[in-house]
């Protein structure tokens, strides 16, 4: 008897234990699903900054409204004998590189909405080197711009042709990309001139992207989420079956078992039960007992489990089985 006891401590034990790992996988499974595998960080850095832009100032051929100097956003085509500027660079942090400027004016035709170009001249070219920043003087003369457009078309019997007139820079510094910059003047319909791109901005953003691995912690070291997604849930289901199986085979096994015996069961407790009683291992060996002695079967609960005992000639044969 103190060993079927044992034993079914021993069982018991087991089963808790195994069933304590389930929860504790279990836990850690759950904890895995609420938290993301991987935690990803974008972070932005100005390398660079460059600028440009052209200031400039009219004068005129009439200082009724507007006196020599004054600088404007639209300029009056007939009284404008010139417009002056400078042209100025930087860039933050300091560079070292080269820069390019050409002041150029392009001749034109339109013919069935296809431009025809009649001459391309250079009227001022400009380069050198540069330390962080530099800045050229620009001069838009209108007088001598109209005196050359006027020589073209009666050279050249044109008398629609028009032109481009308009200041290309390009600035070069090792180890960055080259910044071009293009400021065009413009006549509109209501006579006036003005400038497009006098100013542009370039600023040079690097991108990073760090991704972090995830973990938890299980018994003092670190695993990844993506791992204890897999790994937690198996060994979750594993520690749970043995609880599940040994429920279900108590369950189905203890009904089957004694189904042939449930009519020769009584319950109560039986008198003058020695102290060492005979232990049997299974139904079968109760079922051979009883077919032998033709005593009836005492059931009754001890210490948790049942036991199933016969009595005979004063010994006694005992069948013990946890309860379910």
């Amino acid at each position: 008897m103190n060993f079927k006891i044992e034993r079914g401590r021993a069982i018991a034990l087991l089963l808790a234990v195994s069933i304590g790992l389930a929860v504790l996988f279990g836990g850690y499974s759950a904890a895995t699903y609420l938290r993301s595998p991987t935690t990803t960080e974008v972070s932005y850095r100005t390398l660079y900054v460059e600028r440009g832009s052209l200031s400039h100032m009219g004068f005129f051929s009439n200082e009724t409204v507007y006196k020599n100097g004054t600088s404007l956003g639209y300029y009056p085509e007939k009284i404008t004998r010139e417009i002056r500027g400078a042209y100025d660079y930087a860039t933050s942090p300091a560079g070292k590189g080269t820069y390019s400027a050409v002041l150029r004016a392009d001749y034109y035709v339109t013919a069935n909405k296809k431009r025809i170009s009649l001459k391309n001249t250079t009227i001022k070219h400009w380069e050198g080197d540069f330390s962080g920043s530099f800045s050229i003087p620009v001069d838009f003369n209108m007088t001598d711009l109209g005196s050359a457009l006027t020589d073209l078309r009666e050279g050249t019997g044109l008398y629609r042709a028009s032109s481009d007139v308009y200041l290309t820079v390009s600035v070069s510094v090792p180890g960055r990309e080259t910044f071009t910059q293009r400021i065009k003047l413009v006549r509109n319909t209501a006579g006036m001139l003005t400038f497009e791109g006098s100013s542009k901005s370039y600023k040079k953003v690097e991108r990073r992207v760090n991704t972090t691995v995830n973990t938890v912690d299980f018994l003092g070291k670190d695993v990844a989420v993506s791992t204890g997604r897999t790994v937690f849930p198996i060994m979750a289901f594993a520690f749970a079956l043995p609880p599940l199986g040994f429920a279900y085979t108590k369950r189905e096994g203890g009904r089957d078992e004694l189904r042939g015996l449930k009519k020769f069961i009584v319950e109560g407790t039986p008198s003058g039960v020695p102290d060492d009683p005979v232990e049997l291992d299974s139904v079968g060996d109760l079922e051979r007992v009883f077919d032998l002695v033709d005593r009836p079967i005492v059931h009754r609960v001890d210490n948790g489990e049942d036991v199933y005992s016969i009595t005979d000639n004063g010994v006694t044969y005992e069948y013990r089985q946890l309860r379910g």
